[in-house]
């Protein structure tokens, strides 16, 4: 197997490190609306406010996966001259390691479990954990997995929901 990619970069320590947590902006009905129709999605719910109130939840909500957009990815919103070569300035999942962006990323796959709807005028906060580290040798080279837990929480401190996410990483070839 070789030298541990893990043990040379140091990051084993970090497994069940909470990362900070990062509160968005207040969600708007225009934020709902633009990511509905983005999505394809004209349920009434996220349209119409009579509609909505009339219906399951009792005013305005947004579609399940929007709960990660109402946060955006903290750290994000970067100038062009500060993305990586790859575009990225970061990644939801990509844990801020030293030597992180070292290496190529790749969503290994992720998992999501709703509890409540984000509504209109809802504050959402987002936490994370590390929750595993590992690595297997593959055709190309060494893989790192990192699995995080991210936990989407409203003003009210309800959980809205959670991410399960696997990140995979390859040292970058040399050119």
């Amino acid at each position: 197997m070789g030298e541990s990619l893990l043990d040379k970069l140091g990051w084993r320590k970090y497994i069940g490190q909470e990362t900070p947590s990062y509160t968005g902006e207040t969600v708007l009905a225009r934020d709902i609306r633009r990511y509905a129709l983005a999505i394809d999605d004209l349920n009434p719910i996220y349209f119409d406010e009579n509609a909505a109130k009339k219906g399951k939840y009792g005013g305005l909500t947004a579609p399940l996966g929007y709960v990660s957009w109402a946060i955006g990815v903290p750290g994000g919103e970067k100038s062009v001259k500060e993305l990586g070569e790859d575009g990225l300035a970061t990644f939801v999942g990509v844990p801020e390691f030293p030597n992180t962006w070292e290496l190529g990323w790749v969503r290994g796959g992720e998992e999501l479990e709703f509890f409540k709807p984000v509504y209109v005028g809802d504050q959402v906060t987002v936490t994370g954990n590390i929750v595993d580290m590992s690595e297997k040798d593959g055709r190309s080279g060494k893989m790192i997995f990192v699995t995080s837990l991210f936990t989407y929480k409203n003003q009210k401190g309800e959980t809205l929901a959670k991410h399960r996410v696997t990140m995979i990483a390859t040292p970058r070839k040399e050119s």
